[in-house]
Parts: structure tokens; sequence; C-alpha cells
């Protein structure tokens, strides 16, 4: 059976490569490049997008019919594996690219308050309905829940204070105290780690300040990426260069614009069992960071649409 790639993420290798399969999921498959530490994932999807992606769309294909350990290639723009009929072409597929870093949000702006605003209400109420074990208003009451709750708060606020002030090796002391934090295939820690990066360079625009702290903590996180899962590490590797999912791209070029801001919320947080959510949490602490309308909160006060409060979470400028 060979298969049409519908689009390429730009990190993928276009012609040849060689790899083996990492993991199997339903509708994914993580194969590991040969000779590299990072992984490009095969997933069937009408539209998700991965930097690291070869989509395919087919309603009749479970990808659980390929086996972990197994030889995969690609060869003149054919992607074959060893034991299985299965083959994609990559031929003449577009390139999906990330524009996280064209998108240079302004948290002084009105429109982009209003949505991160939308965006924060509907995570939490999500997290809460569902359950989750992260809930974002909660991860900043610093002595109270469990003691998950608490490291992710504290390393939380650390990390936003480091950044604040552009000090990339506090930036990294906190960062390792997230990296694989937290059960699952991607750690809340990961998760987080990976939203908040993605709202550092929705903000960065061309300010060389922004753009050199994001590259040096960028290249210090992959050092601490080496203590997490291969997954994980892949996502934080292409976090690093600006490349998210399609789904927290869409969604942090949303809240800049002020466009489909709830759509694209309830896309982003559908992704995993909570992975999305996670994400989408440092997403919105990312967004908070720099260009904030005043030096002790990043909102005005008293504007009634239950942003005063959040004004927990900007505690760190008090600790």
């Amino acid at each position: 059976m060979r298969l049409r790639a519908v689009s390429l993420g730009e990190a993928v290798p276009r012609e040849t490569f060689d790899a083996e399969i990492q993991s199997v999921f339903e509708s994914a498959v993580n194969l590991r490049l040969a000779k590299e530490d990072r992984l490009v994932t095969v997933l069937i999807s009408d539209q998700y997008e991965l930097p690291q992606g070869i989509r395919i769309w087919t309603k009749d294909l479970s990808l659980r019919t390929l086996t972990p350990g197994l030889r995969a290639a690609a060869r003149g723009g054919i992607l074959r594996f060893d034991s299985s009929p299965l083959a994609v072409d990559l031929r003449g597929a577009p390139v999906w690219k990330c524009r996280v870093p064209q998108i240079a949000a302004d948290m002084r702006s009105s429109v982009v308050i209003q949505g991160w605003s939308t965006a924060w209400e509907l995570l939490n109420g999500q997290q809460r309905l569902k359950h989750t074990d992260i809930v974002a208003d909660d991860l900043f009451q610093l002595d109270a829940g469990s003691l998950l709750y608490q490291r992710l708060g504290r390393s939380i606020l650390q990390l936003v204070s480091a950044a604040e002030e552009f000090a990339v090796q506090a930036a990294t002391r906190a960062a390792e105290k997230l990296i694989g934090l937290g059960p699952g295939v991607t750690p809340s820690g990961d998760d987080i780690l990976i939203g908040f990066l993605a709202g550092l360079w929705s903000m960065a625009g061309q300010d060389p300040v922004r753009l050199s702290f994001i590259h040096s903590f960028g290249a210090d996180l992959m050092q601490l990426a080496r203590q997490t899962g291969e997954i994980s590490r892949t996502y934080l590797y292409h976090a690093a260069q600006g490349q998210f999912s399609s789904r927290l791209s869409n969604l942090a070029e949303a809240i800049a614009y002020g466009k489909h801001v709830e759509s694209m919320v309830r896309e982003a947080l559908r992704v995993g069992h909570s992975s999305g959510m996670d994400s989408v949490t440092g997403l919105l602490i990312g967004l908070c960071v720099w260009n904030n309308p005043s030096p002790l909160h990043p909102f005005p006060a008293g504007r009634g649409d239950g942003s005063e409060g959040k004004d927990h979470l900007w505690q760190l400028h008090t600790v």
C-alpha cells in the first residue's frame, strides 16, 4: 500500500534518510533517525502538523501494524518499512513551516490581552472539568496541592522571573527542575517548557536581546533534555528552534491577532491526554514575560473579565 504524504514538516529530510521505528501508536509512528538524536513522526491526521511530521490522511489505516525496532528508509523520496507493504511517497508534498517566530505579539495590546484572557479561562475550565493533574490557576498557590504542584509552581515562577531579567543561567536552573517532571511519554514539565518557549518566541520579533536570550536558553535546554525521553527531547529541540505543532502555533497566532481564539484553544487542548493542556499552560505563561503593561501585573486591574483573580501568578515579583 502506497500513500502520498499530504505535507512535510520543515525539519523532515526530503529525499534520503535511514531510521528505526522507535514507537508505534494508533495514528502515529516515531522514527529514530540514524546517527541523530531526534525523531521523525509519521502521523495520520486531516490537519495536525508537526515540525518533524510526515502527515498522511486516510480513514482506513492503523499504524499499529508496524513494530518498534524495525528498519525504515527513504530512497528517492519514497519511505518504506521492513516487513510491511506500507510505503509513503514524500515527493511533491508541500512543506509546512511554523510561523511563531514571525508573530511579534505585544501584551500591551487590548486585542492580545482579551485573547489571552479568553484562552486562560477556557484552559482552566477544561482542566477542572476533566480533573486533570494540573490546573493552571492552582499552580501558583505555592503552599497548597500535591508535591508535584508545588514543584511545578515554584520552578515556573523562578523561570518567569529569570526570563524577565534575561538571566540565562537562572532560567536554566529553573528549567532543570522541570525537565522530565511528571508522568507520561511527554511529562508535564516538558510540555510546559515547550509552551513557554512558544510564548517567548511569539513575543521576540526582531528584538536582539530577546532573541539572544532565547537562543542561549534553548542551547542550555538541549543539554538538560538528555534527562528526559526521546519524544520529549525531539519536541524540545524544535521548540528551541522556534518550531511548534500547528495547534500550538495556531493558538499563539489567534491570541496575537484576536481571531478565532476559542476554536483554536479547543483544538490545542485536544492534543493527547493532557499534553495539549500543559503546553497551552506554558504558552499563556510565556506570553506574559515581556511587554507587560505594568511592572507588577501583566493585566490592568478591574477590567471585569476575570483577570483580577490571576494576580497570584505574578507574586514572583515579590518572591
